[in-house]
């Protein structure tokens, strides 16, 4: 399947590499890249052999937002989306979040490897993986209040707060200030901050780790952490925990783990 503004490769067994790659201007989301990325979350479906996905951005950038030169946009047609509110809402908006919850959706669990600024959506998307490792050069910076839009869009209301909590969320999204590499691994945005030239090493490096486990044990993992950010009690998170380890450890996966573990130990 070939790509206009993104790539996607497997560079290793299991790993594949996705590249926002619209370098020009700066891996922008335009609505071509919205159609790409959706037809190859949606093919992944069908991709079982592809386990771990890294997201990187071609260039000196992760992802600078929406493409507001996108040329569909300004063409009559595009234009037409924004004559009322209920038309963008169904034509636009829900486009370009709908990416967001296609990440979430997916089974494979998704590497953020934020290689420069990650501003807008692009920062959407960074926090919408599941793990988030950045190089010196990374910068975040909710910029819709910047443009007189709300700080809340593409989901940054949800997993931001879920990362940093509520306080220092509140006060990033309503100033629309940047957030440089180091405070956003402070805070926990980053879970690991990486020189540039060990950006992709390093997330390849956890991209193996994770290959190296059984394919549904991963899979549930990450729907688990998914369902359970949202667990009504401990007690139904604990019932979702306990349905998938009682289906895995029915898995020849677990018996022979449990072998190999009990050989090491004698």
């Amino acid at each position: 399947m070939t790509y206009s503004t993104i790539t996607f490769k497997a560079v290793e067994a299991g790993i594949g590499l996705l590249t926002l790659n619209r370098e020009k201007r700066l891996n922008a989301i335009n609505l071509d890249m919205l159609d790409d990325l959706y037809r190859l979350f949606h093919s992944l479906d069908d991709q079982q052999d592809i386990r771990v996905i890294i997201l990187t951005g071609a260039g000196r950038g992760f992802c600078s937002g929406a493409d507001l030169k996108d040329k569909r946009l300004a063409s009559e047609e595009g234009l037409k989306a924004f004559a009322s509110a209920s038309v963008h809402l169904e034509v636009i908006q829900k486009k370009y979040s709908g990416v967001i919850k296609e990440m979430r959706r997916i089974s494979q669990p998704i590497i953020a490897a934020v290689n420069g600024p990650a501003a807008g959506g692009g920062m959407s998307m960074a926090l919408a993986a599941d793990i988030i490792i950045g190089s010196p050069g990374a910068k975040f910076t909710p910029s819709f209040i910047n443009i007189g839009l709300s700080g809340g869009e593409l989901g940054t209301t949800y997993f931001l707060p879920r990362l940093i909590g509520p306080s220092r969320t509140s006060e990033i999204l309503m100033t629309g200030r940047t957030v440089d590499a180091e405070e956003a691994y402070r805070i926990g945005i980053l879970c690991r901050l990486v020189p540039e030239e060990e950006l992709l090493s390093s997330a390849l490096e956890t991209a193996r780790q994770m290959v190296g486990k059984t394919p549904l044990g991963l899979r549930l993992t990450k729907e688990t952490m998914r369902q359970n950010l949202d667990a009504p009690s401990l007690e139904n998170a604990i019932e979702l925990e306990n349905r998938n380890q009682s289906i895995l450890c029915k898995a020849p996966e677990f018996f022979e783990a449990v072998s190999r573990f009990n050989k090491k130990a004698d």
